[in-house]
């Protein structure tokens, strides 16, 4: 019952305008809840999902592959999690994973039905830090990976 009060207080009309379904909305939600910390970030996260989205590249979240590999959050992904054939593996596969990967709560559902409008494509985490650094551009984003020390592209 609390679940679906919530639920109803997110409004789905901009969502709904880019052809996703309410359950949709909730895969990606809980997709920024695994992936931000910091508060400000997860409409900038909701942006760089559906900008991919619309753009038919894959989404590129690491927490779907955890998810789906069973990986926990304290442990290094290795290349063969990366390269899995997974469902869950959206390194590889364009589009929403099969399922939510979390049960996100309501700002994260609120930012996954309406993202920020700006043209960002890519985020990393700065190094040791709880926050991202995120861009449209692909070499940029390549070099942050390299300084935060997640070996670049």
């Amino acid at each position: 019952a609390f679940f679906r009060r919530q639920w109803r207080s997110v409004d789905l009309r901009y969502a709904k305008s880019k052809n996703l379904t309410p359950y949709d909305v909730l895969t990606i939600a809980s997709m920024i809840e695994k992936e931000t910390v910091a508060p400000e970030e997860r409409r900038l996260v909701s942006a760089v999902i559906y900008n991919r989205l619309r753009q038919g590249m894959p989404l590129g979240i690491d927490a779907t592959i955890r998810y789906g590999r069973n990986v926990p959050g304290t442990e290094a992904l290795k290349q063969s999690d990366l390269a899995s054939d997974n469902p869950y593996n959206t390194r590889l596969r364009p589009g929403l994973p099969p399922t939510p990967i979390a049960n996100p709560g309501l700002a994260s559902m609120r930012a996954a039905a309406n993202p920020a409008r700006v043209d960002y494509l890519y985020f990393v985490r700065k190094g040791e830090s709880s926050r991202h650094f995120f861009t449209a551009s692909e070499a940029e984003f390549c070099a942050k990976s390299l300084e935060y020390g997640f070996g670049g592209c």
